[in-house]
């Protein structure tokens, strides 16, 4: 509680003259993530309240990875350009603004030249202030290991997908042309299995065949035959395209190849 009303005290002290402005910065890693910017804002807008910093203008990154670095998100580009010496920037938590430690040290040493307070409002069950050396020194331990949890993280997503690929067991949204996800029971449990899709096959030969015959077909010509005389759908709905269609044709060569290793061997 002292430590509490000694900030306070410092802040007023700092700031007292009433020309700074106070910007927070929010960011959501995806579309999915709807309710994420509201929470973020309603933590920085408590956080400034509690220090009594004044009204907080929020910038909003959606659906922005944190693998582009802060500077050059769109929201993030604007704020930087706005901020000028004695200002406060707000962030929810230091994964909203830095995903690498490099991003970090660089952002923290501009703030510091430019005499930018940042604040993490919401880290060990309390607030961190990064105008002090001490707050420097422990958000630089933290974005180490945060970013050394990342690369653990990415290293088992990595190999579990490997497994899952080495299983037939579904591992990505796409499973190739020619194939298709397929619900089954394997070990008691039901999974979805790369299983052949005879009906996208038979597009898939046809398509070859059309290209290898006496008097090839064009590219557009098996487009216009797939879409406009035989009506067909490729099996996510869509039509078909010429980039697709060529993709499909060199699937086919390579899928027969391997058949053909495999009834030799």
């Amino acid at each position: 509680l002292a430590l509490w009303f000694a900030s306070r005290l410092r802040f007023a002290a700092e700031n007292g003259n009433g020309k700074y402005r106070v910007f927070g910065y929010v960011r959501a890693s995806t579309k999915k993530q709807v309710d994420s910017p509201d929470a973020q804002k309603e933590t920085i807008r408590k956080y400034a309240s509690l220090l009594e910093l004044g009204d907080v203008t929020c910038f909003v990154d959606a659906a922005k990875s944190g693998k582009v670095s802060w500077e050059e998100r769109d929201a993030g580009k604007e704020l930087f350009q706005q901020i000028r010496p004695g200002d406060h920037v707000i962030v929810s938590k230091l994964d909203r603004a830095f995903r690498r430690l490099a991003d970090c040290v660089l952002v923290l040493e501009k703030f510091k030249r430019m005499g930018v307070k940042l604040h993490v409002a919401n880290m060990l069950g309390g607030a961190i202030d990064l105008s002090s050396p001490m707050g420097l020194f422990l958000i630089h331990i933290l974005a180490a290991f945060a970013e050394l949890e990342r690369a653990f993280i990415s290293e088992r997503t990595k190999e579990g997908l490997a497994n899952r690929k080495r299983k037939n067991v579904a591992y990505c949204r796409f499973p190739g042309y020619g194939q298709k996800w397929e619900k089954r029971w394997v070990d008691g449990k039901l999974v979805k299995v790369k299983v052949p899709d005879d009906e996208e096959r038979a597009v898939m030969r046809s398509i070859l065949g059309w290209r290898t015959q006496d008097v090839p077909l064009g590219w557009d010509e098996i487009r216009r035959h797939l879409t406009c005389t035989l009506k067909l759908k490729t099996k996510d709905g869509r039509e078909w395209d010429v980039n697709r269609i060529r993709r499909a044709c060199r699937a086919e060569l390579l899928l027969r190849r391997a058949e053909q290793r495999e009834h030799h061997e």
